[in-house]
């Protein structure tokens, strides 16, 4: 998504996802990422395990993201967790609106995290252990009800690719079954 310097690509093997990706930043009003999903129509939960992320850049970022459009200003709402400034709850408004940010623990991965849509309710959570959820904040932002879900990664460079490795995935579509984003 965006204006990237360098081709992500994605593989899935021994249920743990492998990203590579460049891109300047998810923030501000207009996103630069490789992004892996699936649709999703109506209130979902999508959490994972960040087993790794590359140091390209403190800010690179790795987590689990709904967003409403494929678009880079597309409204979005996402946990990430970065190599040195920890977790963060993110989301964008408004298309083209600017990010916004409520920082969660300083922690490094491994780390859980989860986001839950609950109508236009948006919650970021973060766990050390995948079972007890910490919630770091809640938004309301105004989407359609058919979106995207998945896992977004940005090197916060974008002359370099940030590999980042995902495991324990679960994506859950309102009180349906649980799939693996492709």
């Amino acid at each position: 998504i965006g204006a990237v310097g360098l081709a992500g690509i994605a593989s899935f093997s021994s249920n743990t996802f492998t990203v590579d990706a460049s891109g300047s930043d998810i923030e501000g009003t207009s996103d630069q990422l490789h992004y892996v999903y699936q649709p999703l129509s109506g209130d979902g939960t999508i959490l994972a395990r960040v087993a790794s992320i590359e140091n390209t850049d403190p800010w690179a970022k790795g987590g689990v993201m709904i967003r409403e459009s494929l678009s880079a200003n597309s409204k979005h709402a996402m946990v990430i967790l970065t190599p040195s400034n920890g977790i963060a709850f993110q989301r964008r408004l408004t298309t083209g609106g600017t990010t916004v940010n409520t920082s969660g623990p300083a922690v490094a991965a491994p780390y859980w995290i989860k986001l839950v849509r609950s109508g236009n309710t948006f919650s970021g959570y973060s766990s050390s252990d995948g079972s007890n959820w910490s919630l770091i904040g809640s938004d309301t932002i105004s989407m359609g009800t058919n979106v995207y879900f998945g896992l977004p990664l940005t090197s916060h460079n974008n002359s370099l690719l940030c590999t980042a490795t995902f495991d324990n995935v679960s994506a859950t579509t309102g009180g349906g079954p649980t799939a693996t984003p492709t």
